[in-house]
């Protein structure tokens, strides 16, 4: 029924609706800013670097031109009504509002990394937990520290410090032993070593070690003997605090989300070892266990072979590094129910000379 408006009045309804919309729009996004502004007021208050426009915030959406000022008073009217009634739960969300902001202020708080795999670029901020005590990085040591490798094999790191804290407090200290060739591990298997470690609980008194009823005869006569026993030394655990450069975040192969989301090259990668192998993943996730059922049946290994080592892992992990995908990004614990949030990284073997330590335990590395 065009012919019953003119074209003047169809451009008017038009800008009408459009202004509607757009104050909608405008009643929902300041239900989502109001929080993100309190909040980054508040953190400024207690001396938090927190940016002038947070993501989030009224003046962030502003320049993005999520909103604008629509100068219709009817249009302001009916458009409020329906934002309203929009399922905005912005307030519930405040934890993780909070955190991101935090987050947000410290990586432009924090000093600009010198990291030669990145020519000084700037990288984020990451975590981790570690019972070792160390100055790089060895993918020789994966699966040392709490060694679950659940989310592919690599070396883990958390955008969130307090994730990074827990499994550092989870991998609980480390017993070492002086030898003729220096401090190493502690070995429960040889007998004089759980000698030193019983003397050295039972502070040194071998009368006192030797009233332990759990130990083997074989322990016994090493106490009784008198013989020398090595000094034991307990290391406890560390937090380290890492660059890892923005280009290679944006190069991983992300678990949680379909392929259809992922980076352009990534995808590009996955459809084309998708093609290779027969498979039909749909996510991450998917794609990386693919792998590794084609790791386990070069390996002409049972399922339960499978379940207890992670030769798997290990290949799926090797092949993506060496197409170019530097490691693996996932949601943590925290973030996992809400489906965003912050997240946890896994740096393949080969790859561990991307991150440079800045601090451990506070502390610059130099």
């Amino acid at each position: 029924m065009p012919g019953l408006l003119s074209q003047e009045n169809r451009n008017a309804l038009a800008r009408g609706l459009l202004d509607t919309t757009q104050a909608a729009s405008n009643n929902a996004a300041s239900t989502v800013a109001a929080p993100v502004d309190a909040l980054a007021w508040a953190l400024r208050k207690f001396g938090a670097p927190i940016p002038q426009a947070p993501f989030g915030g009224s003046d962030w959406m502003k320049a993005q031109g999520l909103t604008r000022d629509v100068q219709s008073p009817v249009a302001n009217v009916i458009g409020e009504s329906i934002g309203n009634v929009l399922p905005i739960v912005a307030a519930a969300k405040a934890p993780q509002i909070a955190n991101a902001l935090l987050k947000a202020g410290e990586n432009a708080a924090a000093r600009a990394p010198m990291n030669a795999a990145t020519r000084n670029q700037a990288g984020a901020i990451v975590w981790h937990g570690s019972p070792h005590k160390f100055d790089r990085f060895d993918a020789s040591k994966i699966g040392t520290g709490e060694g679950a490798q659940v989310y592919g094999h690599g070396l883990y790191l958390a955008e969130s410090p307090e994730v990074a804290r827990m499994y550092q407090k989870n991998t609980g200290r480390v017993y070492q032993i002086d030898t003729p060739n220096g401090r190493q591990p502690l070995d429960w298997d040889k007998p004089e070593h759980q000698a030193a470690a019983l003397l050295h609980n039972s502070n040194r008194n071998r009368a006192d070690a030797l009233a332990n009823p759990f130990q083997s005869q074989e322990v016994r006569d090493i106490l009784n003997s008198g013989m020398p026993l090595p000094a034991v030394k307990i290391q406890d655990p560390s937090l380290y605090k890492v660059d890892l450069p923005d280009d290679q975040i944006a190069k991983m192969l992300d678990w949680d989300k379909p392929l259809s989301q992922q980076a352009p090259e990534v995808r590009s990668l996955i459809e084309q070892e998708r093609k290779r192998i027969g498979g039909g993943a749909s996510t991450g996730e998917q794609a990386y266990k693919e792998l590794m059922f084609e790791a386990r049946m070069q390996g002409n290994r049972s399922a339960s072979d499978a379940m207890r080592n992670n030769a798997e892992a290990l290949e799926a992990s090797r092949r993506l590094q060496e197409l170019g995908i530097p490691g693996i990004r996932y949601l943590d614990g925290g973030s996992r129910g809400a489906g965003s949030g912050t997240s946890n990284f896994v740096v393949f073997p080969g790859n561990e000379g991307l991150l440079n330590i800045l601090e451990r335990n506070g502390q610059p590395i130099r």
